[in-house]
């Protein structure tokens, strides 16, 4: 297993990529998921971010072990809408799945356990010295808090996301979000989050990140489609 250091200097300065996918969308598909990454890697690409055990698993088998790998588990639970790895056996099968770093929510919202999944910070950082993990924030208390916590990433992920920040999801990407990130001390950065250009990953990184992930501008030709038919539509006002 790489050292934490290894896994924080591989990714730094570098654009990582989510290959995830969910139905309507036709490339929802472990396979598709896996030439996402594949595609990414031949890139240059130093790492992604799956969810779920099995695409993990498979994104491994396909990039190698140099790659970095991000590992989620959204468990869903109606009503409730923290789902981002919210429990410790998750945790347990993302880890033997391939996984480098842990990403879970760290939002100020009960799980549908009725508990704070940042309470899982601790619990991973005994049973797992080796493996990274990564706080989803929304607001830059949730970051503060995580890292406190012993998080050795907080992301921009969930800005927007959350019943408290849903003013900023029309603004894009949460760059301010990332500056006040970035006075954290002792932390490492991460962008993601309705990046959709080259010029908005630069922007990022201007604003703090240290590394960036991009996934529907990357990995869903649907959304990607989409968005140029919406903006011809809007021009021939229709």
């Amino acid at each position: 297993m790489k050292s934490k250091e290894q896994v924080l200097n591989q990714i730094r300065n570098q654009v990582l990529v989510s290959c995830q996918a969910y139905e309507p969308n036709p490339h929802a598909t472990i396979n598709d998921m896996v030439k996402m990454a594949l595609a990414g890697q031949l890139a240059g690409c130093k790492g992604f971010r799956a969810n779920h055990p099995d695409y993990v698993r498979a994104i491994r088998k396909a990039v190698g072990e140099e790659p970095v790998i991000i590992g989620i588990w959204k468990i869903h639970t109606p009503g409730n809408d923290v789902y981002i790895t919210p429990t410790m056996q998750a945790v347990r099968e993302l880890v033997d799945a391939g996984s480098d770093i842990i990403a879970l929510d760290c939002t100020n919202r009960v799980n549908a356990y009725g508990k704070y999944c940042y309470d899982l910070i601790p619990q991973i950082k005994e049973e797992y010295p080796d493996i990274v993990i990564m706080a989803d924030c929304s607001t830059y208390e949730e970051a503060k808090h995580a890292a406190e916590l012993g998080a050795d990433i907080v992301a921009s992920t969930l800005s927007g996301y959350t019943e408290y920040t849903l003013d900023r999801y029309p603004l894009g990407t949460d760059f301010q979000l990332l500056k006040d990130m970035a006075t954290i001390p002792n932390v490492f950065v991460l962008a993601e989050g309705r990046i959709w250009t080259r010029e908005e990953a630069v922007t990022a990184f201007e604003s703090g990140a240290s590394a960036c992930v991009i996934g529907t501008a990357i990995t869903s030709p649907w959304m990607i489609t989409d968005r140029f038919v919406k903006a011809v539509n809007k021009h021939f006002n229709r």
